[in-house]
């Protein structure tokens, strides 16, 4: 699922997510609006398995971009004011792999990749979306694959285990999402002859909480979002059937940094591999969104420049 540029999640949905995550790695936190100079480092660093690059913005420490406001990927820790989540301990991990430490910088998405191409930052680590635009200026390594999923009450009851059962159902929504979009859609096709009934409301929060008042059928949302959702509330929610729409997220690095796009792509096989990843998945209750091996690629392909 592609992360909406400029997202913003309510203070109550922000603190419904957090208290839904597991362990608390420690991480780093500078500005909302920008970076900061010289934020506190985000990790130890451990053996170093994977050459790390000699581009580094600050030497010792791989430095990740990214926009805390979108848990259980990154966010905020307001007891800590620390940045959490899944991506987090991806970035710590891949970091640690070549034997550095991670520091995460808090930016805006909006500005995000303008800032990494001017060297704020060593690559972007934020819930970002393999797309074709976004391959024009930037080089991605893939990591984790991102959908919707609908979410119900526990047990079930309706039977729900894929769109077209939302037929004849009342489903809420958050409005203007790719999520209402799908449900629209869904209104064309499957459910052509009996429609479901679209609900809207201005924040998945309050969606989900109508749908554990009763009043809806079921609520669709952003696969890690509805994780965390059900992880918070496991005696009120569950998922509904796998997630769907599944689509690539990046590791994005200034496609020129050859060297860093390798060693990134290297840590990632190397955490495959010795299951952290899996470990990190399960952690953030993520497991169904694995990226297989075979997708921890470098794209678009690297090439040469005019002068190389």
């Amino acid at each position: 699922m592609v992360k909406p540029w400029g997202l913003c999640l309510s203070a109550p949905a922000l603190l419904l997510m957090l208290a839904a995550c597991g362990p608390q790695p420690t991480a780093s936190h500078s500005p909302t609006s920008s970076p900061s100079p010289g934020p506190s480092i985000a990790a130890t660093a451990g053996p170093q398995l994977v050459k790390p690059p000699h581009t580094l913005v600050t030497s010792g420490t791989l430095t990740f971009l990214s926009d805390t406001s979108y848990p259980p990927q990154e966010s905020i820790d307001p007891q800590t004011n620390r940045a959490v989540g899944f991506d987090i301990d991806i970035a710590n991990a891949i970091a640690a792999r070549m034997g550095l430490t991670a520091t995460i910088v808090t930016t805006d998405y909006a500005i995000i990749v303008p800032s990494l191409l001017a060297r704020k930052g060593d690559a972007v680590i934020s819930a970002m979306a393999v797309t074709p635009e976004l391959e024009r200026q930037v080089a991605f390594v893939g990591y984790f694959q991102s959908g919707e999923s609908i979410m119900v009450r526990k047990g079930n009851p309706a039977g729900i285990q894929k769109l077209s059962d939302l037929c004849g159902r009342k489903v809420g929504v958050q409005v203007t999402t790719a999520e209402q979009d799908t449900l629209t859609s869904e209104n064309s096709g499957d459910c052509a002859q009996r429609h479901l009934e679209i609900n809207t409301y201005p924040t998945d929060t309050a969606a989900v909480q109508v749908l554990r008042d009763g009043g809806l059928d079921a609520v669709i949302d952003d696969a890690p979002v509805s994780a965390s959702f059900v992880a918070g509330n496991p005696d009120t929610l569950e998922i509904a059937g796998a997630p769907f729409h599944l689509g690539t997220e990046g590791i994005a690095v200034d496609p020129q940094n050859h060297d860093l796009l390798t060693a990134i792509q290297q840590a990632m096989l190397s955490i495959y591999e010795d299951g952290t990843y899996r470990d990190i998945l399960a952690r953030w209750h993520l497991e169904s969104e694995e990226l297989p091996a075979s997708q921890i690629i470098v794209s678009p392909a690297p090439q040469l420049s005019p002068s190389g």
